[in-house]
């Protein structure tokens, strides 16, 4: 086995590398083609991890099981490489697929990049969470998950110094338990994040935040975000020294393999051990098919800055170490860009196959229905476009199907037809099924269930004293 010595303390070996490559480069090539699918019509929506590859990896190598991420929308590599995403979940979240098997993240109800383990049972109960490895469910707004990752990694200061929580075994190894979390420079301008990095330094909390830092924030420059270009030297002031209490502050370059894997062993260690709060700054990342698929980059990025992008792409320069450090040939770094091509298509189209199949019998049925009420309405001309309408969409979604048989309803009201039974029949089940693909587990199943709290009412005499409902409220 050949071993690769990146610093005193940290090796890796050939086949940890190539490992990290092929993943790299999957993760890339699922963008691309889910890319793709939107611009089809196949989705609606893509937003993606490009150019952040290689630091997601590298923080993923030291995430131990019973650390945390609160992270945001970028995050895919990190994801799959922690072993919590595959290529085929990627893509049915993609789609919105309602299945938990396809999508377990959220069951299409969230955002593709949107990530979240399961840390309770079938029976909503909790599981031993130092044992798996954990991803707070991610939301839109670019800085909400700053106030969470705060409490996460106050969480563990608190299993390790109250010795009243020691008997929860089940939720901390004494405190050892990191929370990492990831923000995008043009984030780092929000009030959110100064507070959370404030907190922080003040609770000496095992907090890892990195700053994918691709030095623009949408279609804007750094500069008309923050008063300096450079975030890790805006917090100079919160920086640790001998005598005052403070924050890590690291800053890496985005493409270098080497210094980010060296980086996040040194931070994760700090944090981990010692419960210092950590600032990871991740400078000079790219952002290849731009912010998302609503925009074109190339509108408001210099030649100048694109064609540093292509060169300082983080895979590229992957490869570029790799073959240097003669830890694998370009003919075998070739046959794994083919090969993750290839996986990735097939995760695609099987993930599209899975999606269909789980649309067809009610797009079928309702076709079906529609097709019979039109051979017994006076309105069988309008009922037919309807029908054909239906039957002709491309890429149909679920509500395509609804609205076509509500459509057909509203025109056949005041006609008394048999077949129209099949139809209402029909509207009443899709939303019953609708209701649970969507609508179900908002609030806690578990027996732990608010819902489930037995009513207690209140009891009132003539002697019964008036007090604050504030008051009411503690002594009950």
């Amino acid at each position: 086995m050949s071993i690769y010595q990146l610093s005193p303390e940290l090796s890796v070996t050939r086949e940890e590398v190539l490992g990290d490559y092929r993943l790299a480069c999957e993760s890339r090539q699922a963008s691309a083609l889910a890319r793709k699918e939107v611009y089809s019509g196949k989705a609606k929506f893509g937003v993606f991890g490009t150019g952040k590859e290689v630091a997601q990896i590298a923080m993923a190598k030291f995430f131990q099981p019973g650390d945390s991420r609160s992270g945001y929308y970028r995050d895919q590599t990190f994801m799959m490489a922690i072993g919590e995403l595959t290529l085929q979940q990627y893509f049915a979240q993609l789609y919105a697929h309602t299945d938990i098997q396809n999508d377990p993240h959220s069951g299409g109800r969230m955002m593709i990049g949107h990530y979240a383990t399961r840390n309770l049972d079938e029976n909503g109960l909790w599981k031993d969470l130092t044992k798996i490895k954990i991803s707070t469910p991610d939301i839109s707004p670019t800085g909400a998950q700053m106030p969470r990752l705060v409490g996460m990694a106050f969480a563990s200061k608190l299993y390790r110094t109250n010795p009243e929580l020691k008997y929860l075994s089940q939720f901390s190894t004494n405190g050892n338990e990191v929370a990492f979390g990831t923000i995008g420079n043009g984030a780092c301008a929000e009030g959110i994040f100064f507070e959370a990095i404030n907190a922080a330094g003040v609770l000496q909390i095992p907090l890892l935040i990195s700053i994918w830092d691709d030095a623009y924030a949408i279609s804007v420059t750094q500069e008309l975000q923050t008063t300096k270009l450079d975030i890790s030297e805006m917090f100079e002031g919160f920086r640790r020294n001998d005598n005052e209490r403070g924050i890590e502050i690291v800053k890496v370059k985005g493409w270098s393999y080497k210094d980010l894997c060296i980086g996040y062993f040194n931070s994760s260690n700090l944090c981990r051990f010692q419960h210092i709060p950590v600032l990871f700054h991740v400078e000079e990342l790219t952002q290849p098919f731009g912010h998302s698929t609503s925009g074109s980059h190339e509108r408001y990025k210099t030649k100048e800055r694109l064609a540093w992008e292509e060169e300082f792409d983080c895979n590229k320069q992957f490869k570029k170490w790799i073959l240097e450090w003669k830890i694998a040939s370009e003919e075998e770094l070739d046959q794994i860009d083919h090969e993750s091509l290839e996986k990735a298509r097939k995760a695609r189209q099987e993930a599209w196959d899975a999606y269909m199949d789980s649309l067809t019998p009610d797009h079928e049925e309702a076709i079906s229905s529609l097709e019979a009420i039109v051979n017994e309405s006076i309105h069988s001309e309008e009922l037919l476009k309807i029908k054909n309408t239906l039957a002709k969409t491309l890429n149909p979604i679920r509500s395509d199907a609804v609205k076509a048989v509500k459509k057909a309803l509203r025109i056949i009201r005041n006609e008394n037809l048999y077949t129209a039974d099949k139809l209402k029949s029909w509207v009443s089940r899709v939303a019953k099924d609708n209701k649970e693909r969507f609508n179900s587990h908002v609030l806690s199943n578990s027996p732990d269930s608010a819902l489930k709290v037995p009513e207690v009412k209140p009891e009132y005499n003539a002697d019964s004293p008036i007090v604050d409902g504030r008051e009411s409220l503690v002594y009950n």
